[in-house]
């Protein structure tokens, strides 16, 4: 399955049909990429952000800012590459945290500190829109409709990975 289309925000997308079919995705897992070093103080700041119950990321999907909590529904643009029930790793995040601690990436957090998964659950047509077009002192007129298209994406898991120092 072709992910080109949707540009490098989705860079680690699973698509669960396509590894049903056999097809393979060209972006490599995040569990082969070399682990970076952390210092001490680092690796006792992310252990406090692990001991909350709850968290919340900023994450751009389609070079749009989206904040998302577990279990959130996100209303996007239609992603046409993706089908009902395909699970996405969601790597672009500006901003991990929970209610007393809050890790800032410059400008994306390290993906090696997280692991946030989105569900496509829906696509859903949007209201339609009436556009009518009208010439100055004549009788014509035109009328034309229009409906966006969108992708709804269920936040299915997001999690803080331990690291060592």
């Amino acid at each position: 399955m072709s992910f080109a289309g949707i540009g490098r925000t989705l860079t680690h997308a699973i698509a669960v049909r396509a590894a049903a079919r056999g097809l393979s995705s060209t972006a490599a897992p995040l569990s082969q990429a070399a682990a970076p070093k952390w210092s001490a103080s680092t690796a006792s700041l992310v252990g406090r952000l692990r001991d909350q119950q709850k968290y919340y990321a900023t994450v751009v999907i389609k070079g749009r800012p989206f904040t998302v909590a577990q279990n959130d529904i996100v209303v996007m643009d239609r992603i046409k590459d993706l089908e009902l029930g395909d699970s996405l790793a969601l790597d672009q995040v500006t901003e991990l945290g929970s209610l007393d601690y809050t890790i800032k990436g410059q400008p994306f957090v390290d993906p090696a500190l997280y692991r946030i998964e989105a569900t496509v659950i829906e696509h859903p047509d949007g209201k339609q829109f009436t556009v009518t077009k009208k010439k100055q002192r004549t009788a014509g007129q035109k009328t034309t409709y229009h409906r966006n298209h969108h992708t709804m994406l269920r936040i299915s898991l997001i999690d803080v990975n331990s690291i060592q120092s």
